[in-house]
């Protein structure tokens, strides 16, 4: 446990930093770099961005798209087999990748600290310019 943590920590702080770097380096794409709309504007993308990354690996790697696959393989075999006459045969179970549902620490880590940019560039804004 002590090692999850610590390899949580490490991997927020360098997606963090890696998040910083890029919102610092895309502020000279804007026609007003380093203004607070453009911060707040390059915070909220970078860490959408960075967010959608980890949602879609925390649905990879909970094996979300095994039993798609395993249907797409019993399909084509069953087509092509009825093509070659023989009789229905079913894809082997051991075809079917069984995960346990665990994610690596690097997800969650994508997921908080992308959640965390969002919501300050959220209150931040709000404050603001309201």
């Amino acid at each position: 446990m002590k090692v999850f943590l610590t390899n949580f920590r490490i991997s927020f702080l360098y997606i963090g930093l890696v998040e910083v770097v890029l919102v610092m380096i895309s502020q000279f794409l804007y026609h007003d770099p380093f203004s607070m709309l453009s911060l707040i504007d390059a915070v909220s993308m970078v860490s959408l961005f960075f967010f959608s990354i980890g949602l879609i690996m925390f649905i990879y790697q909970g094996g979300a798209f095994d039993g798609i696959l395993y249907s797409f393989k019993r399909f084509a075999r069953a087509t092509r087999n009825k093509r070659l006459g023989e009789h229905d045969v079913e894809a082997p179970l051991a075809e079917f990748k069984h995960r346990d549902g665990k994610r690596s620490f690097v997800v969650w880590s994508l997921i908080f600290d992308s959640l965390v940019l969002f919501i300050f560039s959220l209150i931040f804004s709000f404050f603001l310019y309201h």
